[in-house]
């Protein structure tokens, strides 16, 4: 497995990110994006993108995206997928992770109907910060969720501080 870091304005990842998008709309009806809104917003923003193959351990299978996370300047998650062969195996937890290493605040909405987003984003820190009614496209609510790093790091300084490490 291999991660790359995709800044603005490079789009050497996008049309297998799309490829990968499109097959869990499909499978899921979640990412519901048109290519003009997901390209744009892939182009102008940066991507974390793990990717398989295009080694000697892999037979020299062709390199694949197999998870991607785009997020916004100001640490908004935009996308984040994993390929369904993928999941389980802690790929969205790396993803966050490293748009997190730019950011100490990382925010998102997910699907108020997808338990399984909601509570992904629950077990990385995240909070549910407010419902958002008729967000989605399709009149779909989301919540609107938050991982605040800075209130955790003040709160283990303070921990350490007191003698409560």
């Amino acid at each position: 497995m291999r991660y790359d870091r995709s800044p603005r304005k490079d789009t050497s990842y996008l049309d297998e990110v799309w490829k990968l998008k499109q097959r869990i709309r499909r499978e899921e009806g979640y990412l519901c994006q048109t290519w003009e809104f997901f390209s744009s917003s892939y182009e102008n923003n940066t991507a974390h993108v793990l990717l398989e193959g295009g080694d000697e351990e892999t037979n020299g299978e062709e390199e694949k995206v197999v998870g991607f996370c785009v997020v916004r300047g100001d640490g908004y998650i935009l996308f984040l997928g994993v390929d369904s062969d993928y999941r389980g195996e802690g790929l969205g937890r790396v993803l966050v992770e490293k748009a997190g290493e730019d950011y100490k605040v990382l925010t998102c909405h997910a699907r108020a109907s997808n338990d399984n987003a909601v509570e992904f984003y629950k077990h990385l820190g995240f909070e549910v910060d407010r419902y958002v009614d008729s967000y989605y496209q399709n009149g779909e609510d989301a919540k609107y969720m938050s991982r605040d790093d800075r209130e955790s790091l003040r709160s283990r300084i303070s921990d350490v501080l007191k003698g409560e490490d």
